[in-house]
């Protein structure tokens, strides 16, 4: 029997992004078996039924939440809680799944033990993105100036270049690995989550960390997550996650970030 993937995906008055952006790169993926799990965070009592009415997508939807905005990592574990698949991808709405991404992730998971890994797709993004590691150009940083099809036709090049960018979601692991975690830490509302999960993996064993070559993710400059985000610009969450690794004896997690190597002290590895 082939692995399932469960794909969680809280969605925050991102319905233009679900149609224009994710589930058109979501429909370059569904070669593997995957179950979406969409929790519906949108105050504004949008619906997301409606999308996958003539979507032409066979794989299993639901869709979880009352409307109540509770964060980032409230709807991430609840979605996780319905789940059946053996493995876990937590993309946002603003993220183009380029075509073969969820294969090869699981591809090479299978090679692995539950415990043992934390795997991440490569990032695309615009050109004035704060990631400094990339080839980095713009094709659109809202749903309504996409430019998709100008992204497919180069889309070879990023894989040749092999592109790698500093660890940050979306994350794809085993489901044993999550409730291994306790799945993530609801203190934070959105921010530091990314930070916070990678510390969380090491402290329960994990010491190899991968980003494949083979899958690619265009991000639309956080579009999605940035607009649920109301402790993004407060020192609440930095300060949170250095007391709590101090806490658990991490003494070397002065503060969150990717410009702070020592927050990531297991092996990173490109395959």
């Amino acid at each position: 029997m082939n692995p399932k993937i469960s794909i969680l995906l809280p969605a925050y008055k991102s319905k233009d992004l679900m149609r224009e952006v994710f589930l058109k790169g979501f429909k370059n993926n569904i070669s593997v078996d995957c179950e979406l799990i969409i929790y519906d965070n949108d105050e504004e009592g949008n619906k997301f039924g409606d999308l996958f009415s003539c979507s032409m997508i066979s794989q299993d939807i639901k869709i979880i939440g009352n409307g109540e905005n509770k964060g980032l990592n409230y709807a991430l574990n609840r979605c996780a809680e319905i789940a059946t698949g053996d493995y876990f991808f937590l993309p946002h709405t603003d993220m183009y799944i380029l075509p073969g991404c969820l294969e090869s992730l699981l591809n090479e998971a299978k090679k692995h033990a539950p415990h043992t890994f934390l795997f991440c797709s490569r990032s695309i993004e615009p050109g004035y993105s704060h990631i400094q590691s990339q080839i980095r150009k713009d094709y659109g940083n809202e749903w309504n100036n996409f430019q998709k099809e100008k992204l497919i036709k180069e889309y070879q090049k990023y894989k040749e270049n092999k592109i790698v960018i500093n660890a940050r979601m979306p994350f794809f692991m085993h489901r044993k690995l999550w409730e291994k975690m306790n799945g993530v830490d609801e203190n934070y509302f959105s921010y530091c989550t990314d930070d916070d999960l990678i510390q969380e993996a090491y402290h329960v064993g994990v010491r190899k960390f991968y980003m494949i070559y083979n899958s690619l993710v265009y991000h639309l400059q956080g579009k999605s997550n940035s607009q649920q985000s109301v402790d993004r610009d407060d020192k609440k969450p930095y300060e949170y996650f250095v007391n709590k690794w101090r806490k658990r004896g991490y003494e070397d997690c002065e503060h969150p970030g990717q410009w702070h190597p020592r927050l990531i002290p297991f092996e990173l590895r490109v395959k």
